[in-house]
């Protein structure tokens, strides 16, 4: 079956292999787990992947072909719980499932606070620079030719912009609407987030953001897959298939092609240009000792703290920049008016 249906949220999945690592962990069947959560579970994707578990389970079917089945579950998933069934482990893997996408939503939601703030300040920078030129604009224009003067130079181009922007206004805003209508849209099907994901790979401001994100998700996932007991070659297949940023890709891609020639998993990753100096000493230290996968988990944790602090400098920088320009514009509009007032004023 291919998997066509858009795939859950990490928060979902997160909740969703915590929920059954607790269900593994008490010793409770997992068709008495199954049946309390899909009981009480409100979303409609969720609960019906949930009402498929339980009936697989009570049939003593695989949990891995109902997943499969489901298409709202990755690949990888499904092969790490695969895994965890043949081996007895799954309370390890939907533990590690669970660590591994609850990491994904707490970076997810640093980059969706960062992106909403600065939008935020900018409409209401344009809100107030609209509200001066419509409003408060014309009133210094009726000031002005009761005086007996007319504005020239900037106030005139002032004046004459918040003509046109009264006028023609529920136009601007109308566009405005469907262009945000249309990006929702595109959003939402697969060409349209492919679009975005390659704007963001080559934007100047996100390049590095998107390879340290694909960095975070290569790290995570060989975590998990490691922890499970997967081999080193498959992990890496899967991995591959997670990483969305052409040059990240490139590096697993290269990483693949030192293991398959018979080089180390350490001289792959020190070849392969996706770590830093720091990284690879951690991860050095980690294979050398036989811990790669928790090597591999803390770096992953190491980018995503690095990643959110990075974003919080990018939005501290951003407010007070955004603040400023509306102080300036707002400076700017008042004295091409003010300025020439006073003049009138003393003349007169």
């Amino acid at each position: 079956m291919s998997n066509t249906k858009k795939e859950l949220k990490p928060a979902q999945f997160k909740l969703l292999f915590r929920n059954l690592e607790m269900i593994t962990r008490s010793g409770l069947p997992l068709s008495e787990g199954m049946d309390i959560l899909r009981n009480t579970e409100d979303d409609p994707r969720e609960r019906t992947l949930l009402e498929m578990l339980y009936k697989a389970v009570n049939a003593g079917e695989p949990l891995t072909y109902v997943l499969r089945q489901s298409g709202v579950v990755p690949e990888y998933a499904c092969s790490l719980v695969s895994i965890g069934e043949k081996t007895g482990r799954l309370e390890e893997t939907f533990a590690s499932l669970a660590d591994y996408y609850g990491k994904r939503d707490e970076l997810s939601q640093a980059i969706r606070s960062s992106v909403v703030y600065p939008v935020s300040m900018l409409v209401m920078v344009f809100v107030v620079v609209a509200v001066l030129l419509v409003q408060v604009m014309p009133v210094f224009d009726h000031v002005f030719r009761q005086l007996g003067y007319e504005m020239t130079g900037v106030s005139a181009a002032l004046l004459d912009a918040g003509t046109v922007l009264g006028q023609f206004g529920f136009w601007i805003v109308g566009i405005l609407f469907a262009l945000v209508l249309v990006g929702l849209i595109l959003a939402a099907t697969p060409g349209g987030r492919r679009f975005y994901s390659a704007l963001f790979q080559d934007a100047p401001i996100t390049r590095s953001l998107s390879l340290n994100l694909s960095a975070q998700r290569f790290s995570l996932a060989m975590s998990s897959m490691l922890s499970a007991g997967l081999e080193l070659d498959d992990a890496l297949e899967y991995a591959e298939k997670l990483v969305e940023d052409k040059r990240a890709r490139a590096s697993v891609q290269k990483i693949r092609t030192v293991v398959d020639g018979g080089g180390s998993f350490l001289t792959a990753l020190e070849a392969s240009g996706l770590y830093n100096h720091r990284d690879l000493a951690l991860l050095s230290v980690g294979i050398k000792t036989g811990a790669d996968a928790e090597a591999l988990s803390e770096v992953g944790e190491q980018i995503t703290v690095a990643t959110e602090a990075r974003l919080e400098r990018l939005v501290a920088t951003i407010e007070p920049s955004l603040v400023a320009i509306m102080c300036i514009l707002v400076g700017l509009i008042l004295l091409s008016v003010m300025l020439p007032l006073m003049g009138a004023l003393t003349g007169f």
